[in-house]
């Protein structure tokens, strides 16, 4: 196989998540600037529903080809050389693990991966009681603790996080 094609390939995965990455942020700049500057909270114009999702597939769509087309240049290039250079493929490796690394992250960071919040844990507990909501004491508060509110919007039940968790691990092992 040509290098050109081989090359295509290296690109072609990394380029992948590279373009969603770089689209993500770039779109979530460009929709926070309009929140920020120009809607705000009033009615956004119908216009940016339609356009700028077609925007977004046009520019991720761009970057993305334009990444594969420069590995078939660079591979191209490197057609006269002769063997293949093993450390290319552990870049691209490296460059294809990267941003999906960086979203797994992410997601962990804002609590959608990895062990639940106090706060996902009182409200769970609370809505599995039949309570439509819970409350938190602030975290600088002292000792954290958890409340179901009933329907007059008094507190109910009340424990701490630490009790909490212990009743939440003895109904686990049940």
């Amino acid at each position: 196989m040509k290098k050109r094609y081989v090359y295509l390939l290296l690109f072609l995965v990394p380029g992948l998540f590279t373009s969603l990455l770089i689209t993500l942020a770039l779109f979530g700049a460009v929709y926070g600037t309009f929140w920020l500057f120009v809607y705000g909270d009033s009615a956004w114009p119908d216009w940016t529903e339609q356009v700028m999702p077609i925007l977004m597939l046009v520019i991720f769509s761009g970057i993305w080809i334009g990444t594969i087309v420069t590995g078939y240049c660079v591979g191209k290039k490197l057609e006269t050389s002769p063997g293949f250079d093993f450390r290319h493929l552990w870049l691209s490796l490296g460059a294809t693990l990267l941003p999906i690394v960086i979203m797994l992250l992410h997601q962990f960071s804002i609590g959608n991966l990895g062990p639940k919040s106090d706060g996902q844990l009182c409200s769970e507990y609370c809505s599995g009681l039949g309570y439509d909501m819970s409350s938190m004491s602030p975290r600088d508060f002292g000792e954290q603790t958890c409340s179901c509110i009933g329907r007059n919007g008094e507190e109910e039940i009340f424990l701490s996080i630490e009790d909490l968790q212990r009743l939440l691990k003895k109904t686990s092992m049940n």
